[in-house]
């Protein structure tokens, strides 16, 4: 199965660009009816404006040919209106706004059959309904996954993972995307996969594919596509990446990865590595996250684009329902300006020392996102509710969390826009769930 982590707005891996308005998280607002079948795969976004989206798609698991996706707004501070159904979509695979126009990655198939072979990026205008989509890809296969990520130059990209291949597309702004790029052969599955634009408008992928084996990258420039993949890196015989962060800064990249692997004995080990890049045509050296010893799991990133960058990620004993949940947070590189003087760039620092968070659900993994001239927010589940706690801009500690939902709380989801709304999004129920969400305002 395919694991995609988007940077959003162009900078954090699984972060975005705005910095957090005053005030706090709104009243959760339940965006969908309670169901009698599955809500997946919320997705929000938010924009320069502060209106904020969500979607979340309805599908019954016997009967998936009836698979359908829905779509929440918020207007600028304002809160999230009931979800109505999107005409002619299965599931909803990524939304970004572009200006004031939200863009949506969808799949969908012909009627009448599972979802999905068809790839098509819908747009819906501030004050209008859905435009003609774009198709992007015909021939995806069952199980397609995709990210928008809005770069800082006005273009957006757009990335796709089917069970067969790896692709990339990108446009100037709320216009048409260009001609695909293959970033794999064809029958060559990625499986764990991150994105992040850069801070001149360029872009970078990373990805492992196979048994994850290696670390495979691409990047570009402002106006270009990824293309030209290169391994980064090779795991030692009997491991493997199962999962994949990817944060861009001043001079460069940050990727970091959980690598798993079973002793002579039989057991297992997982641990969280990290490595700074300068171009994605040279090798990388590792460095350990996590301490050894432990089995970690779920990890997640975000920076802001300045090298401020927070890593988090859950540590489990074995049979454990319960985990705890760790960060560790490395300082931004801004210059710094002195009347008379040339601005200085401060050295290159690793992450600091690691903090625990509280308890995060077994099998459960943390949502980061982290703002440009703002601070950072992680979400994560606790005894099946979701928790919130945020952290100062150039703060390397997180204040106390607030939980905000009920019991039975899934499939969280949370970002930033280009404008100051974070967004949260999950679901939320048992015998009849439903979809929530909140916009920090």
């Amino acid at each position: 199965m395919v694991s995609l982590c988007v940077a959003a707005a162009g900078y954090g891996a699984c972060g975005a660009l705005a910095a957090p308005a005053s005030g706090g998280w709104t009243r959760p607002v339940q965006v969908s009816p309670p169901s009698t079948v599955s809500l997946i795969d919320p997705q929000v976004a938010s924009s320069a404006t502060g209106a904020a989206a969500t979607t979340f798609n309805e599908v019954d698991l016997d009967v998936q040919a009836t698979a359908s996706a829905f779509l929440a707004l918020a207007p600028p501070r304002g809160a999230f209106r009931a979800a109505q159904v999107i005409p002619g979509v299965q599931e909803v695979l990524a939304a970004a706004y572009s200006g004031s126009t939200l863009e949506l990655l969808t799949a969908s198939a012909p009627r009448g059959q599972p979802c999905c072979t068809t790839v098509q990026v819908l747009r819906r205008g501030a004050h209008s309904g859905f435009g003609h989509p774009q198709t992007l890809v015909t021939n995806a296969g069952g199980g397609a996954t995709g990210t928008l990520v809005p770069l800082v130059n006005g273009r957006m990209l757009a990335v796709i993972a089917g069970p067969q291949r790896l692709w990339a597309s990108e446009a100037r702004g709320a216009g048409r995307f260009g001609a695909l790029r293959g970033l794999t052969h064809p029958g060559s599955a990625p499986a764990a996969i991150a994105v992040t634009g850069t801070p001149g408008g360029g872009s970078a992928i990373v990805w492992t594919q196979g048994l994850g084996g290696s670390l495979l990258g691409a990047g570009a420039g402002p106006g270009a596509t990824p293309s030209r993949p290169h391994t980064l890196l090779t795991v030692a015989s009997g491991h493997a990446i199962d999962g994949v962060q990817l944060a861009a800064r001043p001079d460069g990249l940050t990727v970091a990865w959980t690598e798993s692997w079973n002793d002579a004995t039989g057991g297992y080990h997982s641990g969280v590595l990290a490595a700074d890049v300068a171009n994605l045509g040279a090798r990388v050296r590792a460095r350990a996250l996590s301490a050894s010893g432990e089995v970690a799991s779920g990890l997640a990133m975000s920076g802001d684009g300045g090298g401020a960058e927070v890593a988090a990620w859950d540590v489990c004993a074995p049979s454990a329902t319960a985990c705890a949940l760790v960060s560790r947070s490395r300082p931004d590189q801004a210059p710094v300006l002195k009347r008379g003087k040339r601005a200085r760039v401060p050295a290159v620092r690793w992450f600091g020392a690691p903090a625990q968070l509280g308890p995060i659900d077994g099998g459960q993994s943390p949502a980061l996102a982290t703002a440009v001239g703002g601070g950072s927010v992680i979400g994560w589940l606790t005894a099946g509710r979701v928790a919130l706690a945020s952290a100062r801009h150039g703060g390397t500690h997180f204040g106390a969390a607030r939980r905000v939902s009920g019991g039975f709380a899934e499939d969280l989801e949370l970002g930033y826009g280009l404008g100051g709304a974070a967004v949260a999004s999950w679901t939320q129920g048992t015998v009849a769930p439903g979809v929530f969400a909140s916009v920090l305002r």
